[in-house]
């Protein structure tokens, strides 16, 4: 049995789109932290065409010729890809609205969050040559994207039945543009407070992108379901799984901003359990024909990333530690950064796996009277 689509097709399409470009931004800022190109420029907030418009000359030549500078404003460009691409899977989501005033609500709330947040980067970009303790805040717009996003936000929770999808897609617009000022607070606050944000921009980042992972399983066609009893065992372990993840992803990014002794045996002493938990899973997933049915393409993905993971991780934690805290070279570089990549895609598809795990509601009955003699039948409503 087929079931219906949630969402219209293209808006599924459009955020595995959302995915993909957000895993490309991910590897771009990997590459950021794995070769110390984060304060490469220090100018912040810059339109996305920086480089190649309004730069000077000598910054044209730095972007071709200096690698650090390159990676980090290429990772600049992607992040405003990534917010025209979540802006247009925000719209698309709040549009399957089926009240016309809350939908109406909802985009006005998204209007006025995009324009002030536009506004609030302008206000910034007119104090770039100010130092960090100089720099105010533009207060109107700020507090008009905060009253867009809570109107947007209130309206979707107040929308109609099926929902999530909706709440998903603000969240995640929500998410991306505080993701994009973490970013930019980093390079000016530094001076000010170090690199404790880089770290913070790193684990927020997969907040984003857990967000756009579930919304592009959310939008995807339903899985029908099994036995409810096995479905929930297997959705708690799936939940166990993701959070376990999570937890990895940030001893992770501990380990690559601040090593030492602490973060390291966590890194892996979370690596064995989530290892261990993942061989389980999946041997229920594959035991079990109903949840092979709904889950096995990401249990498949699962095991293979898994085992790629565990690999690179055994080399970049070589190159970094194995004999001494050595500079980075190229190969090491690619290598940490591959392993923070495919980590991300492991969290991913452990989202994944627990959405399509998760149990059906119970249908509801009716009794009608059939037939002559009026017995009665029982019929899923």
């Amino acid at each position: 049995m087929t079931l219906p689509r949630p969402v219209p097709r293209w808006l599924h399409v459009w955020a595995i789109v959302a995915v993909v470009a957000t895993l490309a931004l991910l590897a771009i800022g990997q590459l950021v932290t794995s070769f110390g190109a984060g304060m490469a420029d220090r100018v912040w907030p810059t339109e996305p065409w920086y480089v190649f418009r309004t730069a000077t000359a000598d910054e044209k030549a730095r972007f071709r010729e200096d690698f650090a500078f390159f990676i980090e404003h290429s990772h600049r460009i992607a992040g405003w890809t990534v917010g025209g691409i979540v802006i247009v899977l925000a719209v698309g989501a709040l549009w399957t609205e089926p009240r016309k005033a809350a939908r109406g609500a909802a985009l006005a709330g998204l209007f006025v969050l995009v324009v002030s947040y536009g506004d609030f980067h302008r206000g910034l970009m007119a104090q770039t040559k100010l130092n960090a303790n100089e720099i105010q805040l533009p207060q109107k717009p700020m507090l008009t994207a905060l009253a867009g996003a809570a109107l947007m936000i209130a309206a979707t929770l107040a929308g109609s039945a099926g929902k999530g999808v909706r709440v998903l897609g603000a969240l995640a617009l929500v998410a991306v543009m505080v993701q994009g000022l973490l970013g930019g607070f980093r390079v000016k606050l530094n001076e000010l407070v170090g690199t404790d944000l880089a770290a913070f921009h790193g684990v927020f980042a997969q907040v984003v992108f857990g967000l756009l992972a579930w919304l592009a399983v959310a939008t995807a066609r339903p899985a029908v379901h099994g036995s409810v009893a096995e479905a929930r065992k297997l959705h708690r372990a799936a939940l166990v799984f993701a959070h376990l993840i999570f937890i990895q992803v940030i001893f992770g990014a501990w380990v690559r901003h601040f090593p030492g002794p602490l973060p390291q045996r966590l890194h892996f002493l979370t690596a064995f359990a989530a290892t261990a938990l993942a061989v389980w899973l999946l041997r229920a997933v594959y035991a079990d024909p109903a949840a092979r049915a709904r889950a096995g393409r990401a249990a498949r993905w699962l095991a293979v990333l898994l085992v790629v993971q565990l690999m690179l991780g055994v080399e970049a934690w070589l190159a970094k530690f194995g004999a001494e805290l050595v500079k980075v070279t190229p190969q090491s570089g690619a290598t940490r950064t591959l392993h923070a990549l495919v980590g991300s895609g492991v969290w991913a598809v452990s989202l994944a796996l627990s959405l399509r795990l998760r149990p059906a509601a119970r249908p509801v009955h009716k009794v009608e009277p059939v037939g002559t003699a009026g017995a009665p039948a029982v019929k899923p409503v």
